[in-house]
């Protein structure tokens, strides 16, 4: 897999695939990982994210997104090899302290996408959008 097909989701990402609401840049992305060309980085926090929000029966993009759909997700997704789960070693806490964004989970969304050195953050996240060297996705 190249470097620059490796790609960070977050929360909102995986939320809108699931909705099957995701503008058509993004969708892209996805796309590709389902095609076995793209790997999809998810930070523990996307993942802790997502199992809270579901988990809760919020509503995301207008629809209630049921458990199964993430299980099949997944399967569809690491069966590919196109998945992969993604804590921060010790360089990437280092990291976090120094990134200029309010919200701890930002900060670690950003610190896994430098860590692992990914093309780009698919995010709606503006705040993440305006960091200077940060690619996002939507």
């Amino acid at each position: 897999m190249k470097e620059n097909e490796r790609y960070t989701i977050d929360t909102v990402a995986v939320l809108g695939y699931l909705a099957d609401r995701l503008p058509s840049r993004a969708d892209r992305v996805f796309q590709k990982a389902e095609d076995g060309r793209a790997e999809l980085v998810v930070p523990s926090i996307t993942l802790g994210e997502t199992l809270y929000t579901l988990l809760k029966g919020k509503e995301v993009f207008g629809v209630r997104i049921p458990m199964e759909k993430l299980s099949v997700f997944y399967d569809v997704v690491e069966s590919r090899g196109s998945l992969r789960l993604e804590d921060l070693n010790l360089n990437g806490w280092r990291d976090v302290a120094s990134i200029a964004l309010p919200e701890l989970h930002d900060r670690m969304i950003v610190a896994t996408h430098r860590q692992l050195g990914s093309k780009g953050i698919v995010t709606d996240d503006q705040e993440i959008s305006n960091l200077e060297g940060i690619e996002t996705i939507w």
